[in-house]
């Protein structure tokens, strides 16, 4: 930047650099600032268009797709706005057995429910790592893993959802064609056009949400290691322990199964208001140490693997389990108890780095099962005919989620309307898809053939959950739209089959083409758009 653009900008200026989660995106030097008042943001956003430069928000950068910049690409007329240090307020009203939160997109995640809890209210489904920014996981749609269970009913300001379908209003820096310029902008959830905004994928700045969030309870959480992955995959009736008895039972559950193992690590949080007198109280997040900290061992083989030894990735996948199954023991944390945020919150920075893929599976309640059983035979038989090749794709585990959908409904507000851009938006013509189901396979960067599975996993993904069995709709911040030499590259994926995800079957209006043609009206500039955005909804200058 020259001297007289430096001294034109409107605030103090820094440089950074931009690194994600997995360490497959990065860039350097990049101007950035961070504002303290809306009206500071305001003034860097309407300096930016009038100096021909992009703005990004930017929080932890916990995400592996590009929605903030490309790979090594040119930022040089890129302004990184650091929404952390700031713009991290948050209000709370209570209402009832519930309430409502307004908070700056800032804040990050740990500290918004540890706030929330000495209120009394909590989210029951939420992400499980603490550093992210509430702007970051409204942007891509955040989840956690939640349906109800039998005879569950969704309690006060409760959503089974995405973190996003708890938004009651928000406010957008948004392009105003009369005053020519950028402007704050209140939008409510009866307003037509949020729908755009809800989850934007990196096409909006939001600056302030208001959610509803319902009372906080505390829950059981136990993990299990001694059911087996062909029981718990298994079709309907073909074992006691199945995925969907879990969920039956308490409609919370997890699925984390490494690779070359046969039991997966199940865990399951099941409503406990009493203390029961077996599991261990915790008062604090992340009580998975052996999980948070790489091991030696560990990282002795992953270095031999990517050192021309592959062979060795099914030791891997059996090492990682066996620190899980003693580590639950040695840390006495099999059975928890405790406030929400303690026992949904176990992911730390310092967890073992890897990418992903991700996939939302929309379909019925009872199809469930069966939907994990084929996924489950078609990724063994991938794995075994990689593996007479001498080559182990995945060295990671395979993640397994089910919320509910984005209804919105949800709010108890009449007029509410669905976020768009959703993954677990309700699809209209298919009334009886009731659940998505979140699949992701994990690996570690840059392991060889890694880009090969994904892409012919993701290619039968979309053809088999097909008809009026299934649809699938792409996990915004995961890996996606795979070719040959990278993520976020497949022109079918990102040119076709997202679109029509989110268009067809969709009869109330609120569809891709009416969120592109909403973020469109308030950012004809593209402003915020990275090149990935960029393509993904065809933008033109």
């Amino acid at each position: 930047m020259s001297n007289q653009i430096a001294t034109a900008f409107p605030l103090k200026t820094f440089r950074t650099d931009f690194l994600n989660w997995s360490k497959e995106t990065s860039g350097k030097n990049i101007l950035s600032c961070s504002p303290k008042t809306s009206a500071e943001l305001l003034d860097v956003i309407n300096w930016a268009v009038d100096n021909k430069f992009k703005v990004r928000p930017v929080g932890i950068q916990h995400n592996w797709s590009r929605l903030t910049i490309d790979n090594n690409a040119d930022n040089s007329d890129v302004v990184l706005v650091d929404m952390t240090k700031h713009l991290n307020a948050a209000t709370i009203v209570k209402h009832g057995d519930y309430g409502y939160v307004t908070a700056q997109t800032g804040i990050q995640m740990e500290a918004l429910v540890t706030l929330l809890e000495k209120k009394k209210l909590g989210f029951y489904s939420m992400p499980a790592p603490g550093d992210l920014t509430l702007g970051g996981v409204l942007a891509i749609g955040g989840h956690g893993t939640g349906i109800p269970s039998v005879n569950e009913e969704r309690p006060a300001g409760g959503s089974w959802g995405t973190v996003s379908n708890n938004i009651v209003e928000l406010k957008a820096i948004v392009w105003d064609d009369n005053l020519k310029q950028y402007v704050l902008k209140t939008f409510e959830r009866t307003n037509p056009e949020i729908s755009a905004f809800m989850i934007h994928v990196g096409r909006a700045f939001i600056y302030e949400v208001k959610l509803q969030v319902p009372r906080n309870k505390r829950l059981r959480c136990q993990s299990f290691v001694n059911v087996p992955a062909v029981e718990l995959f298994g079709q309907e009736g073909e074992g006691i322990r199945t995925y969907t008895s879990f969920l039956d039972k308490c409609g919370r559950a997890e699925i984390i199964w490494f690779p070359f193992t046969t039991t997966p690590w199940l865990k399951i949080w099941t409503e406990s208001p009493a203390y029961n007198r077996i599991s261990r109280p915790v008062h604090s997040p992340f009580n998975y140490p052996f999980s948070d900290n790489i091991p030696v061992q560990v990282s002795d083989l992953v270095r031999k693997i990517h050192n021309g030894f592959p062979e060795l990735t099914p030791s891997l996948g059996n090492l990682m389990f066996n620190l899980v199954n003693i580590g639950l023991g040695a840390t006495i944390s099999s059975d928890l108890w405790g406030w929400s945020k303690d026992v949904l919150m176990y992911i730390k920075p310092d967890t073992l780095r890897v990418t992903a893929n991700g996939y939302v599976i929309f379909t019925r309640r009872e199809n469930i099962q069966k939907v994990l059983s084929e996924f489950k035979a078609k990724y063994e038989s991938m794995v075994d005919i990689y593996k007479k090749s001498n080559a182990y794709p995945m060295n990671g585990p395979i993640e397994i989620r089910v919320t509910g959908l984005d209804n919105p409904a949800d709010t108890d507000i009449a007029g509410a309307v669905p976020p768009a851009l959703s993954a677990a938006r309700p699809v209209d013509a298919h009334p009886e898809w009731d659940v998505a189901i979140w699949l992701d396979n994990l690996t570690m960067p840059g392991t060889p053939d890694s880009l090969k599975f994904f892409r012919e996993l993701e290619e039968w993904v979309f053809n088999h959950y097909s008809g009026d069995y299934a649809t699938v709709r792409v996990e915004w911040s995961k890996g996606w739209g795979y070719s040959e030499k990278d993520a976020w590259d497949n022109e079918t994926v990102i040119d076709t089959l997202i679109p029509d995800s989110l268009t067809q079957g969709i009869t109330d209006g609120y569809d891709w083409r009416f969120a592109k043609a909403t973020l469109d009206k308030y950012d004809p500039h593209y402003l915020y758009s990275s090149p990935l955005t960029m393509r993904l909804f065809k933008a033109t200058l």
